[in-house]
């Protein structure tokens, strides 16, 4: 069973999908545990709940150099912790479901308030415990606000081209077409999984 990371720009549908994908696997007598960007590691070994998505992505601040450092070593341990206390465990005997992860730092730092040198963020992210699975649910611009207006049409497209870019790069990663009726981007993900 594995640790799926579900990446995409606001609008993609991403919440819909698990959400459709999780009714699916439990229907088919999965067990399906979720998460939202980083785990809890005190409750690694249970099944998390889907934590909220900011509702101003962009509005915030960027940390400074040593507060990003800070934040950036905190999620690192916060997922080796969570890894070993039994997110590992959990992944082997249940479908985990995230909602983004670590590597989303590297697309779109503005979302995580990082203000410290991408090369670093890249080094955490490639020594932090890894989905076995990346599925990128992708669509237009167009469609993407005519979903959400939260993040503006130039940072989607930046956005947007960073995720493929990523996905291009990365074997365990699979792009889903996310413009299409969410019933079709449910089965399609369903397929990708099992590649």
């Amino acid at each position: 069973m594995p640790l799926i990371a579900f990446l995409g720009c606001d609008g993609a549908g991403k919440s819909a999908v698990i959400e459709g994908l999780a009714q699916i696997l439990s229907e088919e007598g999965r067990v399906v545990c979720r998460g939202h960007w980083r785990p809890r590691p005190l409750q690694a070994d249970a099944c998390e709940e889907a934590i909220a998505a900011a509702a101003d992505p962009h509005g915030r601040t960027p940390r400074g150099m040593l507060g990003s450092v800070a934040k950036l070593g905190w999620i690192w341990g916060n997922w080796w912790l969570a890894w070993m206390l039994g997110l590992r465990k959990r992944s082997r005997s249940a479908f985990v479901l995230y909602d983004r992860y670590h590597a989303d730092m590297l697309i779109d730092a503005r979302r995580y308030r990082y203000g410290g040198p991408l090369w670093l963020a890249r080094l955490a992210s490639s020594t932090m415990p890894q989905p076995d699975r990346v599925i990128y649910l992708d669509a237009p611009v167009e469609v993407l606000l005519s979903r959400k207006q939260e993040v503006e049409a130039e940072a989607l497209e930046l956005s947007r081209a960073r995720y493929l870019s990523f996905c291009e790069g990365n074997g365990m990663a699979r792009v889903v077409d996310a413009s299409r009726p969410l019933a079709e981007v449910i089965d399609a993900v369903r397929t990708k999984i099992d590649e």
